[in-house]
């Protein structure tokens, strides 16, 4: 499939990291787009996972944040963002 955007950035910030961020960031890079994630502008909530462990949402953030640095955006503070586009 050919990609949408060619060379268009998308700076991603919002509610539910694990969630809704993390889906708009992965379709966004699937569309071609260059992803760039404000971390300290997205928050989510404690998580239980199947097991019943309750995780906490600064984990459950750092966790998915690294998720999508891995493959799909590049993971800055908004200050750094602000400073360098």
């Amino acid at each position: 499939m050919e990609p949408l955007a060619t060379n268009a950035a998308l700076v991603i910030v919002g509610v539910i990291t694990n969630n809704s961020v993390e889906a708009t960031v992965r379709s966004g890079g699937n569309l071609g787009f260059d992803v760039i994630v404000a971390a300290d502008a997205c928050f989510t909530f404690d998580q239980t996972d199947l097991s019943g462990r309750l995780w906490p949402a600064e984990d459950v953030h750092a966790l998915s944040l690294s998720n999508l640095a891995m493959d799909y955006a590049r993971v800055f503070q908004t200050s750094e963002i602000l400073a360098n586009h």
